[in-house]
C-alpha cells in the first residue's frame, strides 16, 4: 500500500515529538579532585585535609554531593581540646591507628595517594534534641546506584584486638552502618534504607571489613540526599546513656547517582 505524503509528515512529527520527549539517564561519580568548598585542599603530614577541624567550613562540596562537616572545641582539665564530626578528606595510605581517618585497605579505591572521604559518625545532642551530623546532599533529587565503603584501621585493631575502651569481638557481635534516604527537606524516608555489615560476628562467621567493598544503594530510590546510622554490640552504660566502644569512624568512596535529563 502506498503512503501519501501527508500519512509520511504525520509520523515524521509523531517521532519528533517523542524524541524530545525521550530522557537519558545522567551517571555521576564522586571525583574528589573537583572539590568546589573549600576551593583548595590541602593535606597535613598525615595526609589529612588540614581544615578537619575549621569551624568555618559546613560542608565540603565535590560535583552534585554536599558532605556535612561540623568542628568545634570542648574544655577538659582546663584546656580547650578541637574535635570534629561527619566528614573529612583522607589521602592516608598506611591503614594505621593513628590518625583514625585511615582507610583498612591502604589508600582510595583508585589506589595509594588519592583522596577519600572519612566520616566519624556522631548524634549531637543540644538541649535534648538530637542533631545529625553526617549527611550528605544533592543538589536536587538523584537516585543512589552504589559506593564502596571500608573500615578505617583503628576499628578493625578494636574489633580484633580491643583497644583501650573496646573488647574483641566475640561470636554474636556486629558493627553495621546504614544508608537512609533524605526527602527534599532532608528528612528521613521511613523504610528507605540500606544495611551494611562492617563487621559480622553472627551465625559462625568472624567478617571484618578490610578492603573496599561496593554496597548497592538502589533500594535507597530516588532522594534528596542520604544521611546514616551506625550499630555496635560493643557499648557501655552510665545511668541512661549508652556509648559505643567500637570507633564510629567509616571511610567511603566511589559514591555513584543517577539522575534522568531530557535528551
Amino acid at each position: 500500500m502506498k503512503k501519501s505524503l501527508f500519512s509520511v509528515a504525520i509520523v515524521a512529527v509523531a517521532l519528533l515529538f517523542a524524541s524530545c520527549g525521550q530522557e537519558k539517564k545522567q551517571t555521576i561519580t564522586l571525583d574528589l579532585s573537583q572539590s568546589t568548598t573549600p576551593a583548595t585542599v590541602e593535606y597535613d603530614a598525615d595526609g589529612i585535609w588540614n581544615g578537619t577541624y575549621d569551624k568555618t567550613v559546613p560542608y565540603i562540596v565535590s560535583q552534585v554531593y554536599s558532605f556535612q562537616h561540623f568542628a568545634d572545641e570542648s574544655e577538659y582539665a582546663g584546656n580547650m581540646y578541637p574535635y570534629y564530626m561527619g566528614f573529612t578528606i583522607s589521602k592516608n595510605d598506611q591503614a594505621t591507628t593513628y590518625p583514625a581517618e585511615s582507610a583498612a585497605a591502604k589508600g582510595a579505591v583508585a589506589g595509594a595517594g588519592k583522596p577519600y572521604m572519612v566520616c566519624y559518625w556522631g548524634d549531637y545532642y543540644y538541649n535534648g534534641v538530637r542533631y545529625r551530623t553526617a549527611d550528605i546532599r544533592f543538589d536536587g533529587a538523584y537516585t543512589p546506584k552504589q559506593v564502596y565503603v571500608n573500615n578505617v584501621a583503628s576499628a578493625v585493631a578494636a574489633i580484633k584486638e580491643g583497644d583501650d575502651y573496646a573488647r574483641a569481638f566475640a561470636a554474636g557481635d556486629y558493627f553495621t552502618l546504614t544508608f537512609q534516604a533524605l526527602n527534599e527537606k532532608y528528612e528521613v524516608i521511613a523504610g528507605q534504607e540500606v544495611k551494611y555489615y562492617l563487621a559480622d560476628f553472627r551465625d559462625g562467621k568472624s567478617f571484618i571489613n578490610e578492603a573496599w567493598e561496593k554496597v548497592d544503594l538502589s533500594a535507597l530510590g530516588e532522594c534528596y540526599g542520604i544521611t546514616f546510622d551506625m550499630e555496635t554490640t560493643d557499648v557501655v552504660t552510665y545511668g541512661t546513656e549508652t556509648y559505643f566502644n567500637t570507633p564510629t569512624y567509616f571511610a567511603l568512596d566511589g559514591l555513584t547517582v543517577t539522575k534522568n535529563v531530557a535528551k
